[in-house]
């Protein structure tokens, strides 16, 4: 298939630039009358007048845009617009470039004759229960109530994500607050007194050598520090995404109070919420867990999901499996068993995820409240730490004299 740009004016006399993929002139004049456009200009496209595209430089939609195009499609839907049509539509008016490329190719597979949740497959930003999702409602016909489902689904995930990030920022600027005021110290205010304090000529405390030395240190080796500190970086990054270091780290995790009631409950709600979502779109249970296992965060209780699935399979009940793994709290499974054993485990299901919704909020608030004061020790640690070697020798002559 061939490229090519256009230039088209809107029903509202809007002039319009793209490019579109089309076999041939032809071809590609039709799908842009599809659109509801009027073609004015159309030529190929080559290397001098394509836009250069760097997909890995586009963002990802955060959940709250993934809400409003479901909210869009419910109601376009609901307003007797066809598919192809409602995707063309919404698509154009999205701001996010990743979510419109996926939208539009989205609705050129349906043009072609393909299904919507076969179309949402090809594209990372639909996640695989959003697919699962519209191909149940495809199949029962009920495709509005799987996009507002959805909808739902990404207003509590952006609204925990908002939570946790709110709740973070405070001691992050903290910490970044004493890494500058420490770069700053060392590197500008102690070279100042350093000349000073070396001719009172007495013999200067060791922390006070201490911290002329680090001075020094940092001066003369700056540029090899920081290529240090971007390579350690670098290295972390790479040995979280690796297998021995997701373990490594998310074990680490696990065994922290606080950090662990907050991953328990996190996961514990993901669970909920991904399982009663798709089994009230009829999906079937073991489905359901191997689409949960891919929203665990922590590789364990992703593992822990995985493992529920295969018991699942030879028959064991979700309770009995989930109980199993020795990481759920027992809340889950016996809310799980009790759902099991009166054929309402899509409604429990439902509450289980908003109860520990709560408790994630919760524990986010205990989380905060452990950095705050730790990270403002620190700050105040280093930075007096800096100052009193600074002040100790001055301290020492004034004594000095005072006893002449």
């Amino acid at each position: 298939m061939a490229k090519f740009n256009y230039v088209a004016m809107d029903a509202a006399g809007k002039e319009q630039k793209g490019t579109i993929e089309a076999n041939d002139r032809e071809e590609a004049q039709a799908l842009i009358r599809a659109k509801g456009l009027t073609t004015l200009n159309i030529e190929g496209a080559n290397a001098l007048n394509s836009s250069v595209e760097l997909s890995f430089l586009e963002k990802k939609p955060k959940p709250r845009e993934m809400s409003v195009f479901c909210n869009q499609m419910v109601s376009v839907l609901s307003a007797g617009v066809g598919m192809a049509d409602a995707l063309s539509m919404i698509g154009e008016q999205t701001a996010n470039k990743k979510l419109k490329n996926a939208i539009l190719g989205c609705c050129k597979g349906i043009q072609a004759g393909d299904t919507m949740a076969d179309c949402m497959k090809q594209y990372e930003v639909f996640p695989e229960v959003f697919a699962t999702m519209v191909a149940a409602g495809e199949e029962t016909g009920s495709l509005e109530t799987s996009f507002s489902r959805m909808s739902e689904r990404f207003e509590k995930d952006a609204a925990l994500k908002g939570m946790i990030k709110s709740a973070m920022m405070y001691p992050i600027i903290l910490l970044l607050i004493t890494v500058a005021v420490v770069i700053i110290m060392l590197n500008f205010v102690v070279p100042k007194f350093q000349d000073t304090l070396q001719t009172l000529g007495t013999d200067l405390p060791a922390l006070t050598k201490a911290v002329i030395a680090l001075s020094d240190f940092t001066k003369q080796n700056f540029l090899i520090i920081a290529i240090v500190v971007v390579g350690a970086i670098v290295g972390i990054i790479f040995f979280k995404k690796s297998d021995f270091g997701k373990h490594f780290i998310d074990n680490l995790l696990l065994k922290m109070p606080v950090v662990k009631n907050f991953i328990t409950y996190t996961a514990c709600a993901n669970l909920a919420r991904t399982l009663a979502t798709v089994l009230s779109s009829g999906v079937q249970l073991v489905e359901g867990l191997g689409i949960a296992a891919d929203t665990m965060t922590n590789v364990f209780f992703k593992e822990a999901v995985y493992q529920a699935k295969s018991e699942v399979e030879v028959g064991t009940t979700l309770a009995d499996a989930l109980d199993h793994t020795r990481l759920f709290p027992p809340l889950l499974t016996n809310m799980t068993k009790i759902g099991e054993e009166t054929g309402n485990l899509t409604s429990l299901l439902d509450r289980v995820a908003a109860f520990y919704d709560d408790e994630v909020a919760e524990s986010t608030k205990a989380l905060t409240g452990m950095l705050e004061p730790l990270v403002i020790i620190l700050m105040a640690g280093i930075v007096g730490t800096i100052i009193l070697a600074v002040m100790l020798p001055m301290a020492s002559m004034y004594t000095a004299m005072d006893n002449l």
